[in-house]
C-alpha cells in the first residue's frame, strides 16, 4: 500500500488504539470504498518515449475503479447492472460529507488515547449511513463485523493444532495450558496489555516464567488478536 500518498492522508499520523477506534475506522473505510470507487477518477501509465534526455510520459484517459472494473467484460450481466445502479443512486457530495464527519469521529478516537491530554468521555460510534447519500434505496453491505465473530473458527483451530500458535517442533510452548486463558481475557478486555497478562500469570505460578518470555506471549497475543478481527 502507498502508506504515505493514502492511508494517512485520510487517518493522519495518530495512534488509534482499542475497539471503538478499530470499529470506527472501518464505519470510514465503509464510505471511503464507496467514494474512491466510485467517483475518485485516476489515470494509469500506458507508455514512456525518450527524447534524448527528456521523458514523456502517456497515460490513458482518467477512469474511475468502477469504470475499468465494468470495461473488462469479466462480471456477469446481473453484477453489472448491480453496480451501475450503486453508482447511479450515490450523491457523491453527500457521501463526501460523510467521508469528513467519519474522519472527524476517527480522530477523536486517536485524541482519547493521548497520553498528552486529558481523558476525554467517550463518545458513541458514528456509523456510516448508505441511505443518507442515495437518492434511492440500495443494498451495498452487511452489518459491522463483529470482533469476536471468528472466536469459534480460533477454537476449532485449536483443536486441529491443539494450539493457537506454530511453533517448531522442537521448541517447548512456554505458556501451553494457557492459552484458553490468555484468549478469554483478551475477549473480555481487547485492550489489556502483554505486560499486564504476564504480570498475572506470573502471579498464577510463581517461578515459572522468566522475563524474556515475554516477547513469546507477545507474538502469540498478536496473533489471538488476529483471529478475533
Amino acid at each position: 500500500q502507498k502508506n504515505g500518498a493514502i492511508v494517512r492522508q485520510v487517518v493522519g499520523y495518530n495512534r488509534l488504539v482499542g475497539e471503538q477506534a478499530y470499529r470506527q475506522l472501518t464505519e470510514l473505510y465503509r464510505a471511503l470504498r464507496l467514494y474512491v470507487n466510485c467517483f475518485q477518477p485516476s489515470m494509469k501509465l500506458q507508455a514512456k518515449q525518450r527524447d534524448g534526455k527528456k521523458v514523456r510520459c502517456v497515460y490513458d484517459p482518467a477512469k474511475t475503479p468502477l469504470q475499468r472494473l465494468l470495461l473488462t467484460g469479466v462480471l456477469s450481466a446481473q453484477k453489472h447492472q448491480e453496480l451501475l445502479e450503486v453508482a447511479h443512486a450515490l450523491d457523491p457530495i453527500r457521501l463526501f460529507q460523510q467521508v469528513v464527519q467519519l474522519q472527524q469521529a476517527v480522530f477523536r478516537c486517536a485524541v482519547g488515547c493521548s497520553p498528552f491530554l486529558s481523558s476525554l468521555p467517550s463518545v458513541p460510534l458514528r456509523v456510516f449511513s448508505v441511505e443518507r447519500c442515495a437518492t434511492r434505496k440500495i443494498s451495498v453491505e452487511g452489518s459491522i463485523p463483529d470482533p469476536a465473530a471468528g472466536l469459534q473458527t480460533l477454537y476449532r483451530e485449536q483443536e486441529r493444532r491443539k494450539r493457537v500458535l506454530g511453533w517448531r517442533r522442537t521448541h517447548k510452548d512456554p505458556f501451553e495450558g494457557e492459552w484458553e486463558q490468555i484468549l478469554s481475557w483478551l475477549v473480555a478486555n481487547p485492550e489489556r496489555s502483554s505486560g499486564d497478562i504476564f504480570r498475572e500469570l506470573q502471579r498464577r505460578s510463581p517461578g515459572r516464567y522468566q522475563p524474556l518470555q515475554i516477547r513469546t506471549l507477545q507474538r502469540g497475543m498478536r496473533k489471538i488478536r488476529a483471529y478475533l478481527l
